[in-house]
């Protein structure tokens, strides 16, 4: 039997061939995976290294707590309270293991889950930092149920936060102002300034008017963490720097003793010193506890504020009203100063006035007989206003109220103040378009009509009356102070012009005001003090026109008449000015200058309220 060769002996065994073909290639794969590793570990290592070393460390923003504000006594009137507030990793807090932490959070927190999520989501959207607050002011035993669970809670931290703490509440709630947290609109617009979603921003009052130097500098905390995302150790860390503080000089307890003195009602109250123009109390009733801002407020609370016709929200020391006898005041300058009287110059009030075919009526409906200037004011006589007034005419009344500061904001500098309005021809014809009229500049003359004037700019006006003249802009702020309480600015008095009037003008209105107060009929008696002499003007201003008179307690809320009086003592040397401004309160001698006269009692002889 034959065997025949399969293969001859110069042809390799195939079997041998692919064997030494797959040991080439899988030596040839090792070696690139060797070549690889050691470009990574050697070549390369340092450089990954690093990476992987950032990729570990994350910064976080730490909120520098605002300035202080402090009354012209160093008592606290705007502070920081430390809190604690939930902060999430939005890198780590995302997809399904995002939504099972979240459960987590809202089970501790007694929250539903939806509305947790629905939180995050608005809140990571207007974030650009590794932390997304998601609840502030946790008591201590959810921070103890957090840090408890803190392994299942990855992505996670507690963090303490300055929250901004307001120990008088509504007292000072329009003077001092309030924060509350920037929204989408102004992160926008902010964020390149380095704004986030956890900030928050002055809205009014101090808060808001010096709200870039009381807000303070940013601080950083580099933080390692692991592959959970939970936070390893503190690398480094950059403190914030507090903003500066405010020293004012207003005077918390005349503050609460104006406020007191307005329970019940709404209004104003502002006292200030005529000798610079320096604030010692400002005050509009009511008001609404800033807290609430800050910490959020209750469904309830927030219906009850937005439904209340006295209208807590508004800062009702800078809003214009129709000032009513008040402004006979500027009217009496002006007859003076144009020569249409004298002081001694006379007219007969019957109680009313007739222009044309109209009649206007005097408040006093029997008349007051022959009155004078100095009478005029002390009685309040309408009719004597009326004769006055249409011999000034309005162009010249309008020039006057207008240089005695009338018509625009007073200088203080919060935002909010309004102007006021003094009507003149060229107003009418440009909001109506209709030509001025005669009996127009007659209501005007008494303080009514399209007039008004906000409680600060009649502050001011009386000031320059009883100081000789000088018009002051209202200040409240002394100084500013650097976080170690050293001053970095400080405030002085600022003219803000001069009364167009002669001394002898000024000494008969004085004196027309001081009988306003101490006269047999002055109509501001109730302001009147045994051994501190008082001068005032009192104003009842109407809110509807009627053609007949009806006590203002008869007619609903809103359709009673506005409440004035304006005072000054001591009258030989006037160290304090208050305009009391009750809103539907009524007549200015029954609801106003009472309230004047207890502040002014209580000022002169030293009763701090507690």
């Amino acid at each position: 039997m034959r065997y025949h060769q399969l293969f001859s002996p110069e042809e390799p065994d195939p079997f041998e061939r692919r064997l030494r073909g797959t040991i080439i290639f899988i030596a040839g794969v090792f070696l690139l995976l060797f070549l690889k590793l050691f470009f990574l570990q050697i070549i390369k290592g340092e450089h990954y290294r690093e990476l992987a070393r950032r990729r570990s460390l994350k910064v976080f923003l730490l909120s520098a707590p605002r300035g202080n504000i402090y009354d012209r006594r160093g008592i606290l009137l705007a502070g920081n309270s430390p809190s604690f507030a939930l902060a999430v990793d939005p890198k780590i807090i995302r997809g399904p293991q995002g939504d099972e932490i979240l459960k987590r959070l809202a089970e501790i927190l007694g929250e539903e889950f939806p509305s947790l999520k629905q939180r995050y989501l608005l809140a990571r959207r207007g974030t650009g930092t590794n932390q997304v607050i998601l609840a502030f002011d946790l008591d201590r035993d959810t921070v103890a149920k957090i840090e408890a669970r803190r392994y299942f809670l990855p992505g996670v931290d507690i963090i303490v936060e300055p929250t901004r703490y307001y120990p008088f509440g509504s007292e000072l709630f329009h003077l001092v102002g309030y924060v509350s947290r920037i929204n989408a609109e102004e992160l926008k617009r902010l964020a390149p300034q380095g704004f986030t979603a956890d900030d928050f921003l002055g809205r009014a009052g101090l808060e808001a008017q010096f709200d870039e130097r009381l807000r303070g500098r940013k601080g950083r905390r580099l933080v390692e963490i692991d592959a959970r995302g939970r936070i390893r150790r503190v690398v480094a860390e950059e403190a914030p720097v507090m903003g500066e503080s405010l020293v004012l000089t207003v005077d918390v307890f005349w503050q609460r003793l104006a406020h007191r003195l307005l329970e019940g009602q709404a209004g104003a109250i502002v006292v200030m010193d005529p000798r610079d123009g320096r604030l010692l109390s400002l005050v509009s009733h009511p008001g609404v506890d800033p807290m609430y801002f800050v910490k959020g407020f209750p469904p309830k609370e927030w219906e009850k504020i937005r439904k209340d016709e006295k209208h807590p929200l508004l800062n009702k020391a800078f809003s214009a009203y129709p000032p009513g006898s008040t402004f006979k005041v500027v009217t009496a300058m002006a007859a003076l100063e144009k020569r249409v009287v004298t002081p001694a110059t006379t007219f007969f009030c019957k109680g009313y006035y007739r222009l044309g075919r109209r009649i206007f009526r005097c408040w006093r409906s029997w008349g007051h007989g022959e009155v004078n200037l100095v009478k005029a004011l002390e009685v309040s006589c309408d009719v004597y206003f009326y004769r006055v007034g249409e011999e000034v005419g309005i162009d010249y009344l309008s020039r006057m109220a207008r240089a005695c500061g009338l018509g625009r904001p007073t200088g203080l500098g919060f935002p909010g103040e309004k102007a006021g309005l003094v009507p003149d021809r060229a107003w009418k014809m440009r909001v109506f378009h209709e030509p001025w009229q005669k009996g127009e500049t007659l209501n005007v003359a008494i303080g009514q009509g399209a007039l008004k004037v906000t409680p600060l700019q009649l502050a001011k006006l009386l000031s320059a009356v009883v100081n000789g003249g000088t018009l002051y802009r209202p200040w409240c702020v002394v100084q500013l102070l650097d976080p170690y309480g050293e001053v970095v600015d400080e405030f002085r008095p600022q003219e803000d012009g001069k009364l167009p009037v002669k001394p002898r003008t000024l000494y008969y209105v004085k004196k027309g005001l001081v009988a306003a107060v101490n006269g047999k009929e002055g109509t501001g008696r109730a302001a009147r003090m045994e051994d501190i002499t008082v001068g005032g003007k009192t104003g009842t201003a109407q809110v509807v026109g009627m053609k007949k008179r009806i006590h203002s307690k008869k007619l609903p809320y809103l359709k009673r008449d506005h409440a004035w009086f304006m005072a000054f003592a001591p009258a030989e040397k006037p160290e304090i000015v208050i305009v009391v401004f009750v809103e539907h309160g009524g007549h200015g001698g029954s609801a106003a200058a009472p309230i004047a006269g207890k502040f002014l009692k209580a000022y002169f002889k030293g009763e701090h309220p507690s």
